[in-house]
């Protein structure tokens, strides 16, 4: 299975269980500079589109994956164009943008196709941000269950995911061609059931990409060590946000 493109067949568990984005990580991108027209670059079922939606705030929420894009135009969010295509194929807006953003997707694209269309896409002095939602610890509460089930996940040799928790996208940005390019973080928790806690779970490409009697004996297990601790669990997170002027 494809990582990148199998979120589709648990978009339900994604936007059941998949974190949204601080207010005031929106509210730092869009004091960068003025915005009235932006593109969302993989949008998903919304979680980063919601924290952007703002009241005259155009945005066009490209999204390749029908299933995920079809939870997102079901949430009806004011201003917000829902179109299913991809970055690669998508021929782009209609006229310069102010912002172009996108949460949890880059690491999933093309680098220097990234990087060249989002350069066609915004106006001078307009802005790109590459955000994430990065886990302190995704797996270390459940060794165990990984080791009994699915050692492997322990080992994960994507490079595409260790970049993804990497600091190098602002390396990525001023190759781009971008300036004033910058990292800002913004640290905070989140407390899970144990059902929802084996929802989000479910939601992450390499489980989804287990055999799916693997996948359920995994996300049991995960659910019951949550369950048999009698307390929510907490996960911290901090959400990153690498950002670029187009000169």
């Amino acid at each position: 299975m494809n990582r990148a493109t199998s979120f589709g067949s648990a978009a339900e568990d994604y936007e059941a269980s998949r974190p949204g984005y601080p207010v005031e990580a929106a509210d730092f991108v869009l004091g960068l500079t003025g915005v009235s027209r932006a593109v969302e670059v993989g949008a998903g079922t919304g979680k980063t589109t919601e924290a952007f939606a703002r009241e005259g705030l155009e945005i066009t929420a490209i999204e390749p994956d029908p299933a995920m894009a079809a939870v997102l135009e079901a949430k009806r969010l004011t201003w917000v164009t829902v179109v299913v295509d991809s970055l690669e194929d998508w021929p782009g807006p209609d006229g310069p943008v102010d912002l172009v953003f996108g949460g949890q997707v880059w690491h999933w694209l093309d680098r220097d196709t990234s990087g060249r269309r989002v350069m066609e896409w915004l106006r001078p002095g307009g802005v790109v941000a590459l955000i994430w939602n990065v886990l302190y610890d995704r797996y270390g509460p459940f060794t165990e269950v990984y080791r009994r089930h699915a050692p492997h996940l322990l080992e994960d040799d994507d490079e595409r995911i260790r970049r993804r928790d990497s600091r190098a996208w602002t390396e990525d940005l001023a190759r781009w061609g971008f300036s004033d390019v910058r990292l800002t973080t913004f640290d905070w928790t989140a407390e899970l059931s144990p059902s929802q806690v084996r929802s989000l779970y479910a939601s992450y490409s390499d489980h989804i990409a287990l055999d799916p009697e693997v996948r359920e004996r995994v996300l049991d297990g995960i659910a019951g060590v949550v369950a048999a601790s009698g307390a929510p669990h907490r996960i911290g997170y901090e959400t990153r946000v690498f950002t670029g002027t187009r000169p």
